[in-house]
């Protein structure tokens, strides 16, 4: 297999960074004034505690600055004392935002900690930038190192909560997967997915079920079609819009002269959005911003139990859309990583889902997969997932309801 090459974590374009454009509002059920922005709980013995942001406006900052630090992670996390000093720099950050010591130290013993984003107006613009920062922050990060000063000794789940008027779902393994490649262009010379298709064929025994079906280099339109159907479980991978400009040298250099509505699309205020490459028209390495990719990949009713995402930069916006559209649950990557340890991964996930006897539920797979890859150098890698139904919600009667967890160590 050829693999996949990681970026330097500069900009794809000079003077840009990862950035994106905020859909419109999916439902009615989703209410843009509530005044909060994020809302973390945790379970204790006295009940479930919630920790509102105290400080919104900084948000921005912090997730520039974290973002910057675990892109460079590879320059610290192999040395202890760095990494106790992010440690400590974690809880400066989250005290920052306004949330006590005091707190932390409690959701030392916590099992399971839940972040919540609260809707909002995107045509505030200044309400508009502080939410879409909050999406970026590494919380997974900051909350399991800020936690591990505090005393933490076991694992910690840590979800990512978008409310969509989602019901509880039972836990079997999926019988219809749609697996998406995309490497269009001159991306099919650097880019192959062969490795990636048998280890996910494998995982949720397609040998067995023949239940996978493979999506090769679409069209946005085509995948449209495809994405009618009822599809359980949906595998998507490929390059992503900032990835992109890393690999093909001056890619962006002529959108603003030659293409500028589609640079219109895909930037805001110079700096370019998230997305994944696809093909379109006589558009073969076409930027498909992700809430244009959200829609195409959730399109059918009943929605996807889970969609998983292979792209880099996938976790903190396109993710989110998927559930505001109402899939039960995403899973994506804040920013870059290794690609073999990725793979891996979801390889894991899907193979613990699909095997366990009796089923299991997603999270309960996310925790063995992230298990299975202990001492594979994870340490820094910001895994998030989301759905629209709180770990927290009450189970429907003999039903139990998808969670959407992420783990870091």
């Amino acid at each position: 297999m050829i693999r996949k090459r990681r970026g330097d974590g500069g900009p794809s374009h000079p003077g840009m960074t990862p950035m994106a454009k905020r859909s419109q509002r999916a439902s009615p059920q989703h209410t843009a004034t509530d005044p909060r922005v994020v809302t973390i709980r945790s379970l204790a013995d006295a009940g479930i505690l919630e920790t509102p942001i105290m400080h919104p406006e900084r948000l921005g900052r912090v997730a520039q600055q974290w973002s910057y630090i675990l892109r460079a992670r590879a320059r610290w996390t192999t040395d202890p004392d760095l990494c106790k000093s992010m440690a400590i720099s974690a809880c400066k950050a989250l005290e920052s935002l306004g949330i006590p010591c005091q707190r932390v130290q409690s959701w030392a013993s916590a099992g399971r900690i839940e972040v919540e984003f609260h809707d909002w107006d995107p045509d505030d613009p200044k309400v508009d930038r502080i939410h879409e920062s909050a999406s970026e922050v590494p919380w997974e990060y900051l909350i399991s190192a800020a936690t591990r000063v505090e005393g933490r000794f076991g694992s910690l789940l840590i979800s990512r909560l978008f409310r969509n008027g989602m019901s509880a779902v039972l836990p079997h393994p999926p019988s219809t997967v749609l697996f998406v490649e995309s490497a269009p262009g001159r991306i099919k010379e650097l880019y192959e997915f062969s490795d990636e298709e048998e280890r996910i064929r494998v995982a949720v025994g397609a040998d067995r079920r023949q239940c996978v079906k493979i999506l090769n280099t679409p069209k946005l339109s085509e995948l449209r079609t495809v994405t009618e159907k009822n599809w359980e479980a949906i595998h998507v991978t490929g390059i992503d819009t900032h990835q992109a400009g890393w690999l093909i040298e001056n890619f962006y250099q002529d959108f603003p002269r030659q293409k500028p509505a589609l640079w219109k699309e895909i930037t805001r205020s110079d700096r370019l959005c998230d997305g994944m490459i696809m093909r379109e028209g006589r558009e073969i390495e076409l930027p498909v911003p992700y809430d244009k990719l959200a829609k195409a990949l959730v399109g059918a009713k009943p929605a996807p139990r889970i969609v998983t995402l292979n792209l880099y930069y996938s976790g903190g916006r396109l993710a989110r859309e998927l559930v505001r559209l109402g899939a039960h649950s995403a899973l994506g990557f804040l920013d870059e990583i290794d690609d073999e340890l990725a793979e891996l991964f979801f390889q894991a996930l899907y193979w613990e889902w699909c095997h366990a006897n009796p089923a299991i539920r997603i999270p309960d797979a996310f925790l063995g997969a992230w298990h299975r890859l202990s001492g594979r150098g994870r340490h820094g890698t910001s895994i998030a997932i989301w759905t629209g139904r709180s770990i927290f919600d009450p189970p429907a009667t003999a039903v139990q309801g998808e969670t959407n967890e992420a783990v870091t160590s």
